[in-house]
């Protein structure tokens, strides 16, 4: 085993979007995840699960990356427009808060127009909230 991957930090990333039954668009989401801004391939970044669920046309990604690779986000935001981007846990810092309490704090739950939810990164979630994206320190 190599010592540069001894104490190795993993953040996970749970992307959300509002798409099942045009798979294209989901792997083409997956892809750019995938992607740095000139269209390589980050090292220490994976796809681990695409979950599609046709009946509610909605899709979950999940992904894993070294928590130096926190601008991963800033990089889907770029390739995929639209992207909106929620921090919690680790990489919400300076107050480290739970996705629970994240949630809480924007009404996630109770809102009825998401157009005015502040997101980290990102536009603001439209009605139909294309894509939405959770980052966390593992």
């Amino acid at each position: 085993m190599s010592s540069s991957r001894v104490g190795l930090r993993l953040a996970a990333c749970l992307l959300n979007i509002s798409e099942a039954r045009r798979k294209y668009i989901v792997e083409n989401i997956a892809k750019a995840a995938l992607l740095d801004k000139n269209g390589k391939k980050h090292p220490q970044v994976s796809v681990l699960n695409i979950f599609s669920d046709q009946d509610y046309n909605r899709s979950v990604i999940t992904i894993a990356a070294s928590v130096d690779k926190l601008g991963l986000a800033e990089d889907l935001v770029r390739h995929v427009p639209g992207c909106s981007v929620f921090l919690f846990g680790e990489a919400d810092l300076p107050e480290k808060r739970s996705l629970v309490q994240r949630r809480k704090q924007l009404g996630w739950f109770t809102r009825r127009d998401v157009s005015a939810l502040q997101p980290d990164l990102g536009a603001a979630p439209a009605r139909r909230c294309g894509l939405t994206a959770c980052f966390r320190a593992l």
